[in-house]
């Protein structure tokens, strides 16, 4: 079977193949069938799951010019397995004797995607097209890429541009196929029993494809009591790196003095830690115990993400005998580290907030396994505020008239415990303060570099409509003098993980009022455009946000024909949903 590489059991599949027209010559079809083994080779080369693996990328191993060539064809990818279907003419081609005959062999509901160049001798948009619209009118999605070949060769290579339109909707195709039937673990209920946090369980089936185990957290306190459920040799492994490596030197028992006092501890790297207590070391290892724990049940259900609620029943009701805070636990499974060297991140979403996890699972996915940063929406400072707390401190703000948190505010994003490490670059672990946490443990903190660039944002769920929509926008880390640093991070808490953000396109004093809830979410190597190709296949709303234009060439991808012929992305959305 002509995979591109050798063939992974478990990973998977996507199917390429070349329609053409059954008149053209020798020369045109040794070109055509050679663009669809480009395509494969490019995908191949480019995808990769969280793990880092390379979906298999099989290719049909003839050219689909007739009805009998589109059922062979339909055999070789069935018994390839192809979970989505990748179309590459360079000719023009019959749609329903070759793409359409061949897709009809599939159930309606996989992915389908149509890319090619924009030749003219014997052309293939116009097949493209074609194709396209009569998908269309049948209400079937398929995306399309018309990009740039050389007009003649027999191996015409895409244009940089090109690839990286290729590259997007195939990572949104195999994301969608990556997570059908993936699972996630939810502990407990929901996020402080915030309607914004539901495990939405028929609802993550429908338009994500993944199912949840549902678990009650008297199981894992029991076994954090009994000492059970994971290795005491690897607890202690786990010890040593958190504290004579990672975190050396910078582990915090004394959080209330810090919060009264009001040191600066993210600023002057002179401020020393006290020496560890033994209770406090006891309950860091409850600590780092439970993300054992957690870990070793989530790979006995097979699961990719998680959710956990640490407020109410599990460390802060003292009607029951509340534990130790998990944050420390949710900042590992987040991050592309802990004790056993670099690992894949595994998507964890604070309080449980399933909506949240959701928008965590897609973004790791669809940036290739990169970590998501979980965070409050804490506080919003719009250029005013920004200066008047500059003023209070004797700063002149002036010489930062070029940075982008001048013109536009920024965000303090209060990370909430989990945090992933890969969003810091000096990372602290702080003490639960009591009379909010009183099961006590600990948080890693940390305040973001300057720089981390991203898509930040967060779904939102509508019983009214049945769907979820993306409210997001691109996104940086910023940098503030360290007194205003300082004065921002202890006016929220202080003791968990600050990201200072700037939004891209959207001021602060619209952001504020734009967030579906409390959490929003961040991840770098993730296009706009890529997510929109995902949105198309999972059938989510997109958010446009006040005063932004419908379309900018090179971030959004152009509007499906299914949607030009249907009143448009949110018309057509609804319309598939079976909505009015």
């Amino acid at each position: 079977m002509p995979f591109t590489g050798k063939k992974k059991t478990g990973a998977p599949t996507l199917g390429v193949f070349v329609p053409c027209d059954p008149r053209i010559d020798k020369d045109a079809r040794t070109r055509a069938f050679n663009m669809g083994q480009m395509t494969a080779a490019l995908l191949a080369k480019r995808l990769r799951l969280p793990d880092g693996a390379a979906p298999n990328l099989f290719t049909c191993s003839r050219l689909v010019d007739s009805e009998s060539t589109a059922d062979r064809g339909a055999r070789e990818m069935k018994e390839a397995g192809a979970e989505g279907l990748i179309m590459v003419p360079d000719t023009w081609f019959f749609p329903g004797k070759t793409g359409m005959a061949l897709t009809a062999h599939f159930p309606p509901t996989i992915p389908l995607a149509c890319v090619g160049g924009n030749n003219a001798p014997k052309p293939g948009v116009v097949g493209i097209d074609a194709l396209v619209g009569a998908y269309a009118q049948t209400g079937r999605l398929c995306p399309m890429v018309i990009g740039n070949t050389p007009e003649t060769g027999l191996h015409p290579e895409y244009d940089p541009k090109t690839q990286e339109e290729i590259v997007d909707l195939a990572y949104a195709m195999l994301t969608r196929i990556a997570l059908q039937g993936r699972r996630y673990v939810a502990v407990d209920t929901d996020s402080m029993q915030m309607e914004t946090a539901l495990n939405h369980v028929h609802a993550a089936r429908r338009f994500f494809g993944l199912e949840s185990t549902r678990e009650s957290m008297k199981l894992f306190a029991d076994m954090l009591r009994k000492k059970g459920g994971y290795d005491p040799k690897e607890l202690q492994a786990l010890h040593d790196w958190v504290v004579n490596v990672k975190f050396k030197g910078r582990i915090f028992s004394n959080s209330e003095d810090i919060t009264r006092l009001r040191l600066d501890i993210y600023t002057d790297k002179k401020v020393k830690a006290p020496a560890l207590a033994a209770a406090d070391e006891q309950k860091l290892d409850e600590g780092l115990a439970l993300y054992l724990i957690i870990r070793n049940y989530m790979r006995d259900v097979n699961a990719i993400a998680g959710g956990w609620t640490n407020q109410l029943a599990w460390g802060s009701d003292r009607r029951g005998l509340p534990m130790t805070t998990a944050d420390i636990a949710e900042s590992l499974f987040n991050s592309t580290e802990d004790h056993t060297g670099k690992k894949t991140v595994v998507p964890f979403a604070t309080e449980n907030d399933i909506q949240a996890l959701l928008t965590m699972i897609a973004y790791c996915y669809l940036s290739g396994g990169r970590p998501t940063l979980f965070m409050d929406f804490r506080k919003v400072y719009e250029p005013w505020e920004v200066e008047a707390n500059a003023k209070a401190l004797g700063l002149d703000i002036r010489k930062f008239k070029n940075e982008p948190w001048i013109d536009r505010g920024f965000i303090d994003g209060n990370n909430s415990g989990a945090a992933s490490l890969d969003y810091g670059d000096r990372w602290f672990l702080f003490k639960a303060v009591e009379s909010y946490f009183p099961g006590l443990g600990f948080s890693v903190a940390y305040l973001s570099p300057k720089g981390i660039k991203g898509m930040a944002g967060r779904l939102g769920f509508s019983d009214l409509s049945g769907l979820f929509t993306m409210v997001q926008d691109e996104a940086q880390s910023i940098e503030l003098p360290a007194a205003l640093a300082e004065r921002v991070c202890h006016a929220s808490d202080y003791t968990w993980p600050h990201t200072l953000l700037t939004f891209d396109h959207v001021p602060a004093s619209q952001a504020k009022m734009g967030m579906p809830a409390n959490h929003i979410h961040m991840v770098t190597g993730l296009p706009r455009r890529r997510w929109q190709h995902f949105s198309d296949y999972a059938n989510i709303l997109n958010y446009r946000w006040e005063n932004s234009p419908e379309f900018v060439d090179g971030l959004d991808r152009p509007v499906p024909m299914l949607y030009r012929i249907n009143g448009g992305e949110t018309a057509a959305k609804m319309l598939l949903a079976g909505r009015r």
